[in-house]
């Protein structure tokens, strides 16, 4: 009976706690992924949305006025993410104090 691990025993509380700690930093990990072609990575829609605290409406304004570059794959709207650093840069301007 000692090689048998019961939910009550100590052993298996730090085991599960493991599984927990491992599933939780993969989780982390999968939302941090930014996806990648060649040596550029990109940027979601929500995250422009998010980053620039835009709505989809603007977005979508954006993208057609050519403001903002992008590409598409299929149905799915990436943005370059250096490019939008670019213009971040671009238009960045000092505050007067």
């Amino acid at each position: 009976m000692d090689d048998v691990l019961l939910r009550t025993s100590p052993e298996y509380k730090e085991f599960r706690q493991e599984i927990l700690r491992a599933i939780h930093l993969l989780d982390t990990s999968i939302a941090a992924h930014r996806p990648t072609i060649g040596t550029e990575s990109y940027l979601t829609g929500e995250e422009v949305m998010e980053l620039f605290s835009l709505c989809p409406r603007t977005l979508q304004n954006y993208r057609d006025r050519r403001v903002l570059p992008y590409t598409t794959i299929g149905s799915k709207i990436l943005y370059p993410r250096s490019q939008i650093e670019k213009i971040l840069d671009r238009n960045y301007r000092k505050s007067l104090r």
